[in-house]
């Protein structure tokens, strides 16, 4: 079963509690179709993998980076996000709070160019969303490619990004998960009884940290890999868990 756009906001979660983990691309299709029963993907004519365009923003101290590294309860990230199948874009500042809560705000973009400087109404935007509004500044690039499955009743979606790469504003790419996708659980309310916790936990051929909850944040990791003059600190274990997730991936497939 599949469902449209419209029945998706309906699971919009624009607050939410949120659950990375890093699996190898040949279990996306397994586990798609194990949750089949219980969720519908998004389908947008008769396509349901879509292109994703960021352009992130940090301040020239990183600010958005540095707290996240750190680990601070209220932290920020700020990026464009175009979705390139319907040529629509929005500019967006994701935040989390004290209690661990992701929120998103978002506003759509008519710029003639997705990536184009702000304007006046977005600037207003910004500075009623993020304390240091004025000091951002283009940092990173990166695309990947999406599908999403929702069960509306649960208040769940469930993403798979694959073929992620990231771009600086040089032109230089770097792809540092390949053969390996990201899935996010993101629920309104904390839910441990997941369907797709109980798959993991039975995969026969899970092997950590395949398959197991991982702080992984894709703009993170996209500037510790474009600039190695940035420290990764408290980030380190997160790194090593990802090229051991690389290791194990490919002794799977």
């Amino acid at each position: 079963m599949h469902i449209g756009l419209q029945e998706l906001e309906d699971v919009a979660l624009m607050d939410r509690s949120e659950k990375k983990y890093i699996i190898p691309i040949a279990w996306c299709d397994d586990i798609s179709t194990a949750l089949s029963k219980d969720y519908n993907i998004l389908e947008i004519e008769k396509t349901r993998q879509f292109r994703y365009d960021n352009l992130y923003f940090d301040t020239p101290e990183n600010i958005c980076l540095q707290d996240h590294i750190r680990g601070r309860k209220k932290r920020f990230k700020v990026r464009i996000r175009s979705y390139s199948n319907s040529n629509i874009s929005f500019l967006e500042v994701k935040s989390r709070n004290v209690y661990g809560r992701s929120q998103k705000m978002r506003i759509q973009r008519t710029s003639e160019k997705w990536d184009g400087p702000f304007t006046t109404k977005e600037q207003a935007f910004l500075a009623e969303c993020v304390p240091f509004a004025a000091e951002l500044k283009p940092v990173l690039y990166s695309s990947y490619f999406r599908y999403t499955i929702a069960n509306i009743e649960k208040g769940e979606r469930i993403t798979f990004d694959t073929n992620l790469e990231y771009k600086t504003l040089t032109g230089e790419t770097f792809k540092p998960l390949d053969g390996l996708a990201i899935v996010e659980l993101k629920q309104g309310e904390t839910d441990r009884r997941s369907p797709l916790m109980s798959i993991f936990r039975n995969r026969t051929d899970r092997k950590s940290p395949l398959g197991r909850t991982i702080r992984i944040s894709k703009y993170i990791l996209g500037r510790l890999h474009t600039n190695k003059d940035l420290s990764a600190r408290a980030y380190h274990e997160s790194l090593k868990e990802l090229t051991r997730a690389k290791q194990v991936g490919y002794s799977i497939t």
